[in-house]
């Protein structure tokens, strides 16, 4: 074994991500390895240099469409193209969004997706939460989206949902919503333009990568590994063309 170079799992440790995102990032060329026999070895250089980078970017939020674009695909492992598209993204604007997600760790996605959206928490009466995630314009994500993608996690009658500021505004005046603290509904509206409203809210419930970004928000410790898991799968997927 050359000196001073990483097994995978001894790089894995020190990004925190799994073998298998390190094998990823090495055949993608973000770092340098070398085969001993039948075992991949990783360059340390490449390995910290990585790390210094990710840091950089963590407290640096995404604009809210480079967000979109990645959490709506799925961090780029479906409808990319056409997403990138409907949210009027360049090529090169597609390419460096690509690269990003590439070699950016689970932890920090909740930090880069920071920008997405404004978000309300409101309290609702018990009797209307399900009414009102409902309704016309609302569309399901974190906890409320659970049951959708088979999660073993009880959204205990709260709820996390995505509307325009018109169906906010409607759904205030209808149920009397006002914020507060300690309420058990999460509204949030995309900070995108008008024009785009539509393309994030086209759908009832959200994909999972929103649902995962959603769940780090909560800041509940079950739902925050369940987040991690998700998020670090996607990333482990192959990127769509």
């Amino acid at each position: 074994m050359p000196e001073d170079w990483l097994t995978s799992d001894e790089a894995a440790r020190v990004l925190g991500v799994t073998a298998g995102r390190v094998h990823a990032l090495a055949k993608s060329g973000e770092l340098v390895y070398r085969m001993a026999g039948r075992t991949r070895l990783i360059d340390p250089v490449s390995v910290h240099r990585l790390l210094a980078t990710t840091r950089r970017r963590a407290g640096r939020p995404l604009v809210p469409v480079s967000a979109w674009a990645a959490l709506l695909s799925d961090l780029g492992t479906m409808n990319w193209i056409e997403i990138t598209r409907s949210l009027g993204m360049s090529s090169q604007q597609r390419y460096n969004l690509k690269r990003l997600i590439a070699r950016t760790p689970p932890e920090s996605w909740d930090a880069l997706a920071k920008a997405r959206a404004i978000a309300y928490r409101v309290r609702a009466r018990p009797a209307y939460l399900e009414e009102i995630l409902q309704w016309k314009g609302v569309v399901r994500s974190g906890i409320a989206a659970t049951a959708r993608y088979g999660l073993d996690l009880i959204a205990a009658e709260e709820g996390d949902a995505y509307v325009s500021e018109e169906t906010w505004r409607l759904l205030q005046r209808e149920f009397h919503l006002a914020p507060h603290p300690s309420g058990n509904l999460v509204l949030r509206i995309p900070a995108v333009s008008e024009t785009h409203v539509p393309v994030v809210l086209a759908r009832e419930v959200m994909p999972v990568a929103v649902v995962a970004v959603d769940l780090l928000d909560s800041g509940d410790p079950r739902s925050r590994r369940t987040a991690l898991q998700i998020i670090e799968r996607l990333l482990e997927a192959p990127l769509h063309d």
